[in-house]
């Protein structure tokens, strides 16, 4: 049997997609007027203070979308011929593209919700094409040559100097 494996795994993935696209809708549409009232809050709190931020995090948001394009496409496409399909790294790239493009939209809320996303998050799961479940091998054994050296033969350093 050769493929992805656990398709219930990945029907269980879709349908709560499914189930969780209206609320996706709705967020997307709330988001920027949550925007608005936060940097009308923020300006009175900080003054001209948050449009230094929102420029800056403009920057760092197209810089992080220079840096992404040719890093990850060649990373991605050294594991796609090496027959691997890294589910952590695609991950990686839908959530930089996304930081980034939060940091380029003008406001606080999509700056948080951005720093949140570019932020390292442990884990990151590999399925290898064409393969079973292989069985685990233990972590602790060393492949390697080595040489027996009789240790009467030769002196040590600070025997040598007497």
């Amino acid at each position: 049997m050769g493929g992805l494996h656990n398709t219930t795994n990945w029907e269980s993935v879709s349908s709560m997609f499914i189930r969780l696209l209206p609320l996706l809708g709705v967020s997307l549409l709330a988001l920027p007027v949550l925007e608005l009232f936060a940097s009308i809050w923020l300006a009175d709190e900080i003054g001209w203070w948050l449009a230094f931020w929102l420029f800056a995090s403009a920057l760092v948001g197209l810089g992080i979308l220079k840096s992404w394009r040719a890093t990850t496409a060649w990373a991605l496409l050294d594991s796609v011929r090496a027959g691997e399909l890294p589910l952590g790294r695609l991950f990686w790239v839908a959530r930089t593209l996304v930081a980034a493009l939060l940091f380029i939209f003008p406001g606080p809320i999509s700056d948080v919700i951005g720093l949140m996303l570019i932020l390292p998050w442990p884990g990151g799961k590999t399925i290898r094409f064409g393969q079973g479940s292989a069985p685990t091998t233990p972590d602790d054994i060393y492949e390697g040559e080595f040489t027996r050296v009789d240790e009467s033969a030769r002196p040590l350093p600070h025997e040598a100097r007497k």
